[in-house]
């Protein structure tokens, strides 16, 4: 059962996001740029809301490549860790289980979200708030 919520926030993944090096709004969002997402989410914890599942969890990204979740919405935690690529998304790889997210902000209320490519209309997975 723990190992069926760990998967399910893995592929709920908040935390985790792709940004050029030009950051310009597609359809509302602007993604983050790899250092963008270094000062905005590194070392700060966030709970996560996906918005297919319900799920509410707490993610803490550690400067050091770890990574920590707890599912607010039920049982289960995890440890693994996450890398950061230079394209802007970021790698949770947690259980054997890697999931990637593609973050950005939302230019209408500047909410930062994530989603799993950098199309125009790719669902968003997860919305953030800082703890």
């Amino acid at each position: 059962m723990f190992t069926r919520y760990v998967v399910r926030t893995l592929l709920c993944i908040a935390a985790v996001p792709a940004i050029s090096e030009e950051s310009a709004p597609i359809h509302g969002r602007v993604f983050l740029t790899k250092a963008e997402v270094e000062t905005t989410l590194i070392g700060k914890p966030i709970v996560s809301s996906n918005l297919s599942t319900g799920m509410v969890s707490r993610w803490q990204f550690y400067s050091d490549g770890r990574v920590d979740f707890v599912n607010q919405s039920g049982p289960g935690k995890a440890s693994g860790k996450w890398v950061l690529n230079s394209d802007g998304s970021m790698c949770v790889t947690m259980i054997s289980r890697t999931g990637c997210r593609y973050w950005f902000r939302n230019e209408k209320d500047g909410g930062i979200a994530n989603a799993q490519t950098r199309e125009p209309n790719a669902p968003t997975v997860a919305e953030i708030r800082f703890e």
